[in-house]
């Protein structure tokens, strides 16, 4: 029988779908083809400090080349453009968003928001990004958040870089201070930067667990750790983080609820990277591992000791960039062992042991900077636990794998418009299939809910100026 609130809500989410892509295809069509091209970049801070068009450090950002590394592991201070004195490295970042599931939430995501088919302001961003003296640069991000209406302190990156001679080898070294594990990297392998680069915040209802290093600390610590570059081939990179106090997180304006359900870090967190990247003509290589070991408190609550983790990842990257062609290829897979002492004491663990892994892979196309197309598989599998899953499976298993698709057209990789050269945009859509949820593809949780009805269309439209 058909539904009439169901055919009102799907046609309601059909007209805001139209409104949104003719607002994103006039975008397009009016930097595209009306404005007279000029030189632009991924941030347009370091487009002005260092005259150099998106192209050079990304294929299709955020995805890194290899210049654009270097120039992240340069500290952000390469110059050739704008001084600090003719321009600060001020930008800013708007990203609006349409997001549909397969089926209707059982209930609103936020007071603000429906059951399917919302378009928010994701997210507004205003960056520093670039030199602040020397040999010290930084990217510094806050963002207000369109689905919990906070503005709080973001990602963020303070370095200090140098170079120097040991044993006839050349030697990038420097410090960074940061406040999220893998921001500091420069692969787009690790968390922080990894595919898919943007997803929806108010949707799907379910999703798989995550590895503590896939953004269970970020934004909640801050670390401190020491780099090197050697002979342009070998990366290190040891840091440790600690814990930001409950007032602290306030004062960075996160929202409450999200200090109250984080973890805390039991004094200090060792993170660890390593890779190894080897560039011959257009072809660049990279194999490398990634870590971390931390004590923490759930929900922030003492008294009952501390849970373990031991992250340990190893990843890889190829990139063909040519002219017009380039190509890359990722794949991650994160290894977790959790020794849950304090959860087992307060009963939100059937056992002190467990596992889990997250496995991702992803292939992206991009055509003279401008198309881009990348096709995504992840999988996360691990023991089974009542305690940790059972609210969202009746197997008691995180298991679940999907697809995830992105299209996007990047109208000034190459060019921003005359009146203002240093704009850049990004105009999406991305398509994720769920295969298996929490161990079931169909009634995974005894309630009726089958993993495709989290299928998720996201049209974004992201944009920095």
């Amino acid at each position: 029988m058909i539904n009439p609130d169901r055919v009102r809500k799907d046609a309601q989410g059909r007209r805001r779908a139209g409104i949104f892509a003719m607002f994103t295809a006039f975008l397009t069509a009016f930097g595209a083809f009306i404005i007279a091209p000029t030189p632009a970049s991924a941030i347009p801070s370091f487009a002005r400090q260092t005259g150099q068009p998106c192209s050079t450090c990304h294929t299709a950002f955020p995805q890194l080349t290899p210049f654009g590394r270097r120039f992240k592991l340069g500290g952000y201070t390469m110059g050739g453009g704008m001084t600090l004195e003719q321009a600060p490295p001020i930008s800013a970042m708007v990203i609006p968003t349409f997001s549909h599931t397969q089926l209707n939430q059982d209930a609103p995501p936020t007071p603000q928001t429906h059951t399917n088919n919302n378009v928010i302001l994701q997210q507004f961003s205003l960056l520093y990004g670039g030199q602040i003296y020397g040999n010290i640069g930084a990217f510094i991000q806050g963002t207000y958040d369109g689905a919990s209406q906070y503005m709080f302190l973001d990602s963020s990156d303070v370095r200090y870089a140098d170079t120097t001679k040991l044993m006839n080898f050349d030697v990038l070294y420097g410090v960074s201070v940061n406040n999220n594990p893998s921001v500091q990297d420069v692969w787009n392998t690790t968390p922080n930067w990894g595919f898919p680069f943007i997803s929806s915040t108010v949707a799907p209802q379910f999703s798989p667990p995550g590895t503590l290093i896939e953004g269970g600390l970020g934004t909640r610590v801050i670390g401190t750790g020491i780099y090197t570059f050697i002979n342009d081939m070998l990366y290190l990179d040891v840091s440790a983080y600690q814990n930001l106090s409950t007032q602290t997180l306030k004062t960075l304006g996160l929202p409450p609820g999200d200090i109250a359900s984080s973890p805390s870090i039991d004094g200090v967190a060792p993170y660890w990277r390593a890779a190894f990247e080897y560039n011959v003509g257009e072809h660049s290589f990279e194999v490398g591992t990634f870590g971390m070991y931390a004590n923490t408190l759930p929900n922030r609550v003492a008294g009952f000791g501390f849970d373990s983790f031991t992250d340990v990842a190893f990843d890889a990257q190829y990139q063909y960039i040519g002219d017009p062609h380039n190509l890359t290829l990722r794949v991650t897979n994160i290894h977790e062992y959790q020794q849950l002492n304090s959860t087992f004491l307060q009963g939100g663990s059937s056992g002190i042991y467990n596992t889990l892994n997250s496995f991702k892979a992803s292939a992206e196309y991009v055509y003279d900077h401008t198309y881009s197309f990348t096709a995504g598989y992840f999988s996360v599998y691990g023991s089974s636990d009542f305690g940790l899953y059972s609210l969202n499976s009746y197997r008691n298993s995180p298991n679940g794998k999907g697809l995830v698709f992105d299209l996007a057209y990047l109208p000034f990789s190459k060019g921003g418009p005359a009146f203002y050269p240093w704009l850049n945009a990004r105009l999406g859509v991305s398509y994720t299939s769920y295969l298996k949820l929490f161990g079931g593809e169909n009634n995974f949780d005894g309630l009726q809910h089958n993993a495709s009805d989290n299928n998720t269309l996201l049209l974004y439209a992201w944009i920095a100026f």
